[in-house]
């Protein structure tokens, strides 16, 4: 009996994360104000064949997902990680920064450098290393907010009726 119960679990599973990546799919297409047709094509598929992944049925394809990806000129590791997080949050912030791919494509650089050798780092490493990075970039965006505030309210003024 346990046995169908996980089963019919990981098929619910499977048909909830379809329906994600269906939601992803279109929204990212949309946003990028294309038509399937335009998609399609772009990736080299067959209309019908590209609704029926659009649908999110059928085994996911990653490569298809790439192509996908590079047709949208979206972020595809967002795409997944999307999937993973069960939110379409985060694809559609990084749908023009490239985020997740570019971090994704920096830990690949560092573990193609130290190999095998990364078993000896210890998780706290990763965490520090991890946590500093992104408080930088956090910093990074706080400046920039302030600094743009600042012009903001310094010049916005200035362009309206003088009491002259």
């Amino acid at each position: 009996m346990p046995s169908i119960v996980l089963v019919k679990r990981a098929s619910e599973e499977l048909r909830r994360q379809g329906q994600l990546l269906s939601q992803i799919l279109k929204h990212i297409r949309e946003l990028r104000h294309m038509s399937a047709r335009q998609v399609a094509d772009a990736m080299g598929l067959p209309l019908r064949t590209y609704y029926n992944f659009e649908s999110g049925t059928g085994a996911l394809d990653i490569a298809r997902l790439w192509r996908f990806a590079d047709a949208t000129g979206s972020d595809p590791v967002s795409i997944l990680e999307s999937l993973m997080h069960g939110s379409i949050d985060h694809a559609l912030r990084c749908i023009d920064n490239q985020a997740a791919s570019i971090q994704r494509a920096s830990f690949q650089k560092f573990e193609d450098k130290v190999g095998d050798r990364m078993t000896n780092i210890a998780p706290q490493f990763f965490i520090e290393a991890f946590k500093r990075s992104f408080d930088s970039l956090e910093s990074h965006m706080d400046k920039t907010d302030q600094g743009a505030e600042r012009w903001l309210a310094e010049n916005l003024p200035k362009i309206g009726p003088s009491d002259k």
